[in-house]
């Protein structure tokens, strides 16, 4: 069926589209305004403007000297140089060559006997679509031969005016010839012949007028490989593209890849299934951006698809200036990242960055030989064993980082499910111990991310370097499209203002990361009332800050203070000053005592009585408190909010604190001492306080790997530190200890007391909290297993 149907009924349908005009001019070979017209059945005004859109793309010319004007084909004509073109979408210019295509494609058929039976090449390349010789190939062969034609002739065009040596094409040349003499002597392998391109030379001579006359309509596009790739999708089905893996790559995701991974004017660009060259483009525009004069020079591109070479050459050349890309037509995962020399292995020009929308094929589409080849490979690269229904796109990842420099940068558009499928656990694996993984940006549920695919995409931006100790993940997910300009403004947005942009943020330690767990979970809050076991912190505990002094030099005493200024041992009570002192998973009265003989500030000045309430003028105080006016700022906000100014918050020992902050991670503290805090740590008291035995069950939940990723979940990093607010902790999920079984909650306290004691003997802690994470497991219902790391 011809394309213009189903045109006609799509996002191209316009009343007077310009194929019409071209097509008139075309058959009556030279034509007059009101001929036109009549012809299309419109006003002379209406044909007169469509004619002068073809006139300023260079398709037609004018004979401006006759009355009345007389409109032709255009071969040699390069259009206007700055055209009036506001009015003409993309997506006419679209429909304009892609009708023009389909129209010459159908007199293909109609002349050349090749086409109903074509030769063994052009089969096999039917195969490889997975398609064979039926009543549809015709269509599809002609298409591509056509098409291949008018990309190699407008590849040809861009360079005629760089290259001395190559001579503009018209109806009388043998364009095979020349599109081989061009690729020599510029070295573009988008001048490569493919078995359609072979039928290019039956086409009449009337045709290829057609054809040549179109070249220049896409000079004047400041997105060709958005138009290419839309003609490329619109001449071949879905099913036949998706058999390549094919889905073109939006402009906003090809430019925020293109942010990440030029840093530099000079850096060198790998894309690996190159497509129309949509990525490439947009980092030959950003790397001008930056200053360097000849970008193109810097890619280095590869497609198994030959009209995919083709279009990202056509693409390339025309938004860049002198030079040639690097391309090749070869299936990447054949290439070869290192080369064996005298002295051994050695890495084959590696490049600074890759950008690549990899592609999509399942692993069913394979014959079981060649995935088990495939996987064997790739599981040799990645020194890990990767499942054996891993999909192409994860193949091809772990390839294409084989070409990239240390230090190097990674930017992939790829299918989301990789987080959550049992394939994804050696894929995941690979990328937590290979990489330091800078974000994951998960487009969530976004229409038309890829016209007419079904599939939630994620942006992987890696770093190729051993990640640092604290260093975090950003895990985004968009439900829209925020109104970002770059990329930098996407990772620093927090999505906190309502009044923002749309989405969920949060960032978590890679070294928490497990790669059997589902990082799907991280793009989202966690919903307590959809985990079987577990309930809001808030639920079973009372969560309150630690005691903010104001003035910590006034309030927090060492021994030699309290005996310079000679304070009653009744208005002093022992405190935690910093969580660095905490050996371990607990707090002892040893502890304590250790830190006092070493003159620690350990006392707080505390002016309450027996009954909690507040003591005004405590006796043996006023001396002090007069000191401390003379010598320390006393003029304080926080002062002034109290009253008297010297009582600070009152607040009872907890039985479990939690650190603020910490280098580590989250970790929960059993204050068996009984000692206050100050507001370094926060302070819970369960609602069952008074069994140590649950209390300790709790503690081993707490400090469990499970809770270490939900706690990372709603934390902020700062310098390496993570920071857990108060609101965050009291809405986390953790289990009960009074809805367990006893032997469970007394085999749970047993492992925090082992936990502890290893602790302090800076032993490896990993075999008490793996043994704990397994009870969790089964607790919880978990299917994955939490990082033990």
């Amino acid at each position: 069926m011809s394309i213009r149907r189903e045109l006609r009924e799509g996002s191209h349908t316009v009343e007077y589209p310009l194929v019409a005009f071209f097509n008139t001019v075309s058959d009556l070979g030279r034509a007059e305004t009101s001929q036109v017209a009549s012809n299309v059945d419109c006003s002379y005004p209406t044909a007169y403007k469509k004619l002068r859109y073809l006139s300023e793309l260079g398709i037609i010319q004018c004979s401006e000297g006759s009355n009345p004007l007389e409109w032709f084909l255009s071969v040699k004509h390069t259009g206007a140089e700055d055209p009036n073109l506001d009015k003409l979408t993309r997506e006419k210019l679209a429909a304009l060559i892609l009708e023009s295509i389909d129209d010459t494609a159908q007199q293909l058929i109609a002349s050349s006997s090749r086409i109903q039976d074509p030769p063994h090449s052009i089969r096999r390349w039917l195969d490889d679509r997975g398609m064979d010789v039926s009543e549809s190939s015709p269509e599809v062969i002609s298409r591509a031969a056509v098409f291949d034609f008018y990309l190699k002739s407008t590849l040809h065009s861009l360079y005629v005016p760089e290259i001395e040596e190559l001579e503009p094409l018209d109806v009388e040349t043998d364009y095979a010839h020349e599109f081989e003499i061009a690729r020599n002597l510029t070295g573009d392998e988008g001048f490569s012949p493919t078995p359609p391109g072979q039928l290019a030379a039956e086409l009449p001579e009337g045709v290829q007028r057609r054809i040549l006359s179109l070249r220049s309509a896409l000079h004047t596009c400041d997105q060709p490989a958005t138009v290419l790739s839309s003609i490329y999708e619109c001449l071949f089905t879905q099913k036949t593209r998706r058999e390549l893996g094919q889905f073109a790559t939006p402009n906003r995701i090809s430019s925020l890849l293109a942010e990440w991974a030029v840093s530099e004017d000079s850096a060198t660009v790998l894309d690996p299934g190159v497509g129309a060259g949509m990525l490439s483009s947009a980092v030959v525009r950003k790397k001008a951006d930056r200053g360097d004069t000849t970008p193109i020079q810097d890619i280095k591109a590869i497609d198994i698809d030959g009209l995919s070479v083709s279009m990202a050459a056509v693409s390339l050349k025309s938004i860049d200036g002198a030079g040639s890309p690097k391309l090749s037509i070869e299936n990447f995962l054949d290439l070869k990242a290192y080369e064996w020399t005298s002295e051994g292995r050695d890495k084959s020009d590696p490049v600074d960055a890759v950008v690549s929308n990899p592609p999509y094929s399942r692993s069913q589409l394979l014959t079981e030989d060649e995935k088990d080849a495939v996987n064997s490979q790739i599981s040799r690269e990645a020194g890990i064993k990767l499942h054996g229904k891993s999909p192409l796109y994860a193949y091809f990842i772990i390839h294409a980082t084989q070409f990239v420099k240390p230090g190097g940068k990674l930017g992939f558009v790829i299918p989301s499910g990789f987080m959550q499928t049992d394939f994804g656990v050696g894929f995941k694996q690979y990328l937590k111990e290979e990489f330091q993984v800078e974000a994951v940006v998960n487009l969530d549920d976004q229409e038309g991310t890829f016209d007419g695919v079904k599939t939630t995409v994620s942006l992987l931006l890696l770093t190729k370097k051993t990640p640092e100790q604290n260093h975090d993940v950003t895990f985004i997910n968009l439900p829209e499209w925020p109104d970002h300009e770059s990329l930098s403004e996407l990772l620093d947005e927090d999505f906190e203002d309502s009044d923002g942009p749309k989405g969920y943020r949060v960032d978590i330690a890679q070294r928490l990361l497990s790669p059997e767990e589902d990082w799907l979970h991280y793009f989202a809050p966690t919903d307590t009332e959809a985990i079987t076991g577990v309930s809001e912190f808030s639920d079973i505990a009372t969560i309150k800050r630690g005691i903010a002094t104001g003035n910590n030099q006034i309030f927090c005493l060492t021994r030699n203070d309290i005996d310079n200024h000679e304070l009653p041992k009744k208005y002093l009570w022992p405190i935690i000053r910093t969580a660095q002192d905490i050996p371990g998973y607990e707090i002892t009265n040893e502890d304590w005592l250790s830190w006092h003989s070493k003159g620690k500030d350990v006392w707080l000045l505390y002016c309450y009585d027996d009954d909690r309430e507040k003591v005004n003028d405590p006796e043996g105080v006023s001396a002090y408190l007069d000191y401390c006016k003379r010598e320390y700022d006393t003029d304080r906000k926080l002062f002034h909010q109290r009253n008297p100014w010297y009582c600070v918050d009152e607040r009872e020992p907890a039985p479990i604190l939690a650190k603020y902050m910490s280098r580590t991670g989250s970790q929960f503290i059993h204050n068996k001492a009984g000692l206050r805090t100050l507001n370094n740590m926060h302070n819970i008291y369960p609602d069952f306080g008074e069994s140590e035995v649950q209390v300790k069950a709790l503690l081993a939940y707490l400090n469990s790997n499970i809770v270490k990723q939900e706690i990372s979940k709603v934390s902020r990093s700062y310098s390496g530190l993570e920071k857990i607010e108060l609101g965050a902790l009291k809405s986390s999920p953790v289990i009960d200890p009074r809805e367990l079984a006893t032997d469970t909650i007394q085999e749970l306290a047993t492992l925090f007391d082992e936990l502890e004691t290893i602790e302090r003997g800076d032993g490896d802690i990993s075999e008490p909290i793996g043994k704990i994470d397994e009870i969790l497991i089964n607790i919880l219902n978990i299917c994955v297993k939490p990082s033990e790391k």
